[in-house]
């Protein structure tokens, strides 16, 4: 039997594989660029989305504004946002935003942004020099439905409400689309007032509204949320149109008016209250429990009235035995009632922001109403709001434009 010699068997397995390597060694390295190319080209679109992304939801922040306007935020955004990693091969990107209006009467913005690569291994397979990257953002926008329901109470003469509002209110509504959204805006003092009724060309009416308001009153909040509520259900909203309901409640104190049946002695329909405890001593010392009409706003007697009925107690509550007693088991009761409408309006899947000014205010009932996620109370199945506070005048108009870009930014998701 005839063996051949170990070591010349490897040296022939040594001659075989070298010609192998020689052949396999330039498909290798192609598949290597191949795959350099597609990963630069994987890179560039990742930059181009992101990029595109931020574009789209500028316009729509900005459509207000104007469609050549709003393109151009949207274009510098674009190019705020892209970057090339690095990839000198990279031609500078083509961005094409488009604003149009769907079939629901929503607007939808369409940012398309595309750039070109040379193709360093890929040439060699397919023969293409280049490679086109392209992406595609699209961002619809729902019609807003809003309530504003503003505090024109006398305590805001003294802290400087009265002089901050209406212009925090006009800057505010310039960040919605006065031809699409539909706002209205409502006020309670000792009453309250819809002064602008539920519309779209809202911004006129509503600059004219709180230009012209009187402060001076009360604070019965629950009429005031209840007029909001009341404006925002009274829109139809059509069939598959996509809508976003909000409600934008500001005071600058506690609730501190109900209205009840009282007897004196027959019968009456009186709103009591009137000044709640951070305000007794400060801003009103009633030497008795103030009554009103309902209707007038003007003040009534209730001769021997002795207590109200606590629907947060489910029971009559006293109005003594000192005064400061009895506004504070008014007041107490006038938070709940006023929460008990901001829930309704919840569970109408209404949004509600809450807008606090100064240091009579209270910051858990503030909360409470907006469903804030600080809030004790927070439901994490009702709609997420947010309560934000100004401690002065000053910085009002601050905290309007901060709550309008959560609108905003809610509604351009």
């Amino acid at each position: 039997m005839n063996f051949s010699p170990r070591w010349k068997n490897r040296r022939s397995e040594r001659g075989q594989i070298l010609p192998m390597f020689v052949v396999l060694l330039p498909v290798l390295l192609l598949f290597v660029g191949i795959t350099i190319d597609f990963g630069m080209a994987y890179v560039t679109k990742t930059a181009l989305s992101r990029a595109a992304d931020a574009a789209a939801l500028a316009a729509m922040r900005n459509v207000n504004l104007g469609q050549a306007e709003a393109t151009q935020l949207a274009t510098a955004a674009f190019n705020a946002n892209y970057s090339a990693f690095g990839n000198s091969s990279a031609t500078p990107p083509s961005v094409n935003v488009a604003i149009t209006t769907n079939s629901s009467n929503n607007t939808v913005v369409n940012v398309n942004a595309t750039t070109a690569l040379s193709s360093y291994f890929l040439g060699l397979l397919s023969g293409f020099k280049t490679v086109n990257v392209s992406t595609l953002s699209q961002t619809t926008r729902p019609k807003l439905i809003m309530s504003l329901v503003l505090d024109k109470s006398g305590s805001m003469n003294k802290n400087g409400g009265a002089t901050a509002l209406p212009p925090a209110v006009t800057n505010f509504l310039t960040y919605f689309d006065d031809s699409t959204d539909q706002v209205a805006e409502v006020s309670f003092s000792t009453l309250s007032s819809i002064d602008v009724p539920m519309t779209t060309g809202f911004t006129s009416p509503i600059t004219s509204a709180v230009d012209g308001m009187k402060f001076g009153g009360a604070t019965f909040t629950q009429a005031g949320l209840q007029g909001g509520l009341d404006q925002i259900n009274s829109v139809q909203v059509a069939s598959g149109e996509n809508v976003v309901k909000v409600m934008v409640f500001f005071t600058d104190g506690w609730a501190n008016t109900v209205e009840d049946t009282m007897s004196c002695p027959s019968s009456t329909q009186l709103e009591l209250g009137g000044c709640s405890p951070p305000e007794y001593g400060v801003w009103c010392h009633p030497r008795r429990i103030p009554f009103m009409d309902p209707t007038t706003g003007a003040n009534a007697s209730c001769a021997g009235a002795t207590t109200f009925y606590s629907e947060a107690a489910g029971a009559n509550l006293s109005l003594g035995p000192t005064v400061l007693d009895g506004l504070t088991n008014i007041a107490q009761d006038a938070l709940y009632r006023a929460n008990v409408v901001a829930e309704t309006a919840r569970q109408d899947d209404i949004v509600v922001y809450s807008i606090g000014l100064g240091d009579k205010i209270s910051e858990p009932f503030l909360q409470q109403i907006a469903n804030d996620p600080a809030s004790t109370s927070f439901n994490g199945n009702e709609p997420v709001g947010e309560a934000v506070f100004a401690p002065t005048s000053a910085e009002l108009q601050g905290v309007f434009q901060e709550i309008a870009n959560k609108i905003l930014l809610r509604i351009s998701q």
